[in-house]
């Protein structure tokens, strides 16, 4: 399990702002045990930066949907260039004991880690999910809702009537159809109950996977006892005696010539 400053980092649970959802995320959250419940490296970063994502993904215009991934990446690097400077002051205090060259190095690195992963996966799930969001889950355009549900009524009024006629099934009263009716009336929200936790679940696989990346770079610091400063010096010598080397071959190349 990856360590950040001695504590193990758990998964966010991560769940999006609804009654149902919210409520079951902190009933979950309940059941766990308050030693485990810590916040991801750098005081949650990635978490809180995905959750303001989510937050505004409100503004995101349909046309920038329309446009691609790209239009919506340029969207939410904007919003993660406002928390750049957060990011940047999290380094400092967590990691006060590093140099200035080392805290700088690795803040790179954890936003060399955002705009690469973080950002771009939180756009390829958005992209898929907020244009069904927007249109309730259904797959017909929003006039045709009601068809829809009409639809799913017919199907699951047919499906009990073929339980009830099948002889290999042994449900043969005819009340049964009504419940396998009202089944397909309600199944537009079982979709979208399902659609949710999936979303919600990918959202909890990103901010995991980032955060374990975060903390094995992190880690990586706490424990080389080698400067910024000794670790070039190090590269310098390293590239100036394959120089040497480099040379000595072209000579013995030329002389045997």
């Amino acid at each position: 399990m990856p360590m950040h400053q001695g504590h193990p980092v758990e998964a966010h649970y991560y769940t999006l702002d609804n009654p149902m959802n919210s409520l079951l995320g902190r009933a979950v959250l309940a059941l766990r045990p308050s030693s485990t419940r810590v916040p991801g490296p750098f005081d949650g970063f990635v978490d809180s930066l995905v959750q303001k994502l989510e937050n505004c993904r409100a503004g995101l215009t349909d046309e920038s949907l329309a446009r691609g991934p790209s239009e919506v990446e340029s969207w939410a690097g904007a919003l993660y260039a406002e928390e750049v400077p957060r990011l940047r002051d999290a380094i400092r205090l967590e990691e006060p004991h590093l140099t200035h060259e080392a805290r700088e190095e690795l803040f790179r690195k954890a936003d060399d880690l955002v705009k690469k992963v973080v950002v771009p996966g939180w756009v390829r799930l958005a992209s898929r999910f907020t244009p069904r969001e927007r249109n309730g889950f259904y797959g017909l355009a929003e006039p045709l809702h009601g068809v829809e549900r009409a639809l799913w009524a017919v199907l699951g009024m047919g499906i009990g009537f073929f339980v009830v006629w099948a002889p290999f099934i042994p449900l043969w009263s005819k009340e049964w159809v009504l419940p396998f009716t009202v089944g397909g009336l309600v199944f537009p929200e079982l979709r979208r109950w399902l659609s949710l936790r999936q979303y919600e679940g990918e959202l909890n696989q990103l901010v995991g996977r980032a955060d374990r990346e975060i903390s094995r770079i992190d880690l990586a610091y706490l424990t080389d006892s080698t400067s910024i400063a000794e670790r070039e010096a190090l590269e310098s010598e390293e590239a100036v005696r394959a120089a040497a080397r480099a040379r000595a071959a072209a000579s013995v190349t030329v002389k045997e010539g």
